[in-house]
């Protein structure tokens, strides 16, 4: 049993795709600063209203459900203020799609029983990274994990797992 520790360096990205290579996608960022800022690794969403069309962090803390994911983000996404929203500033992420695992840091102990179970992302804002928080299975945007990853077993404590965005969260821009 061995009891691992978040770090900056435990951000989620591609673990396989069905497309070989993992798909890489790019978006308009997001206008308000706000929410415009994130890292790589960092959960996304789809921007509200005059945003929409736009890459936006998603909402953060404990208490936040986080209902859409666009993806992950493949880059880190800031700049200054004047930047921020502007017409050319794209930003490159991995799409929440049925066809991408994702491998990601765990908050909890990990066990048999969590596989194929639904728990919520959450983001560490202290570290800047996404996690699946084993603790909370509620409405929120859901990792289903489908294995620990090499390295991590049973017993251990913040291990590596694997995961899809479950469909009902996966957000896409259309004709993308």
């Amino acid at each position: 049993m061995a009891d691992g520790s978040f770090s900056s360096g435990s951000y989620v990205r591609p673990y396989i795709s069905a497309h070989g290579s993992p798909r890489t996608l790019s978006v308009p960022q997001g206008s308000t600063v706000s929410t415009a800022l994130f890292y790589l690794g960092d959960c996304i969403k789809r921007g509200t209203t005059t945003n929409a069309h736009r890459a936006v962090l998603h909402d953060t803390g404990v208490t936040a459900n986080i209902t859409g994911c666009l993806g992950f983000a493949a880059q880190d996404c800031y700049g200054a203020t004047a930047t921020i929203g502007a017409a050319s500033a794209n930003v490159s992420y991995w799409p929440a799609d049925p066809e991408t695992e994702f491998i990601g840091v765990c908050k909890g102990t990990l066990n048999s029983t969590q596989l194929g179970g639904i728990y919520a992302i959450r983001r560490d804002s202290t570290l800047g990274i996404a996690y699946i928080d084993l603790g909370i299975v509620s409405t929120a945007t859901m990792a289903v994990v489908t294995g620990f990853a090499e390295g991590s077993t049973q017993g251990d404590t913040n291990g590596f797992c694997t995961f899809y965005v479950a469909s009902t969260c996966n957000e896409a821009f259309p004709n993308r």
